[in-house]
């Protein structure tokens, strides 16, 4: 996979975030379905947030977190945004994820090594997949939130279309 056809997987993959973000009733931004579980407005600042975290761990080795217990301990205290907080910073932030692997050479993509708090010295390519990996755990997450809410989903806008 080049850089560019990562770009391209990416870009499908994480294009049902925003309508799925609008889904989400504003009186309903502090529900949470657990006690231990992010709010949805933190939930959606969360998965908008890790795009540039990982864009510029992966792009610069600049990572805002030096260990994955930092990033836990982050996460127990993420900020909440309301929807249209959420989708401007998605908006954002995924413009610089993707710009970061346009940029980036199909050497670097494929041979560049970067030193991830989550998992050490990785390749830039695995821990891109990681990256939208972990955005589709969340969007996932966010679907079935919405679901418990009473919200009329299903798997189109799961998965677009």
């Amino acid at each position: 996979m080049t850089s560019l056809q990562f770009v391209s997987y990416a870009e499908q993959m994480l294009a049902p975030t925003i309508p799925l973000f609008y889904l989400v009733p504003e009186d309903n931004i502090d529900w949470k379905p657990t006690e231990n579980s992010f709010t949805c407005g933190q939930l959606m600042h969360h998965m908008a947030g890790s795009l540039r975290f990982n864009a510029n761990g992966i792009g610069k080795n600049e990572w805002a977190l030096p260990s994955i217990r930092h990033i836990f301990l982050a996460n127990r205290r993420e900020q909440s945004s309301t929807v249209e907080e959420a989708v401007a910073l998605y908006k954002e932030t995924s413009n610089e994820f993707f710009e970061t692997f346009r940029q980036m050479s199909d050497e670097e993509f494929l041979g560049g090594i970067v030193n991830t708090p989550q998992f050490g010295p990785q390749e830039k390519w695995r821990h891109a997949l990681f990256s939208v990996a972990h955005h589709l755990n969340h969007k996932t997450e966010l679907f079935m939130y919405l679901k418990m809410m009473g919200v009329k989903v299903s798997s189109r806008e799961l998965y677009g279309g």
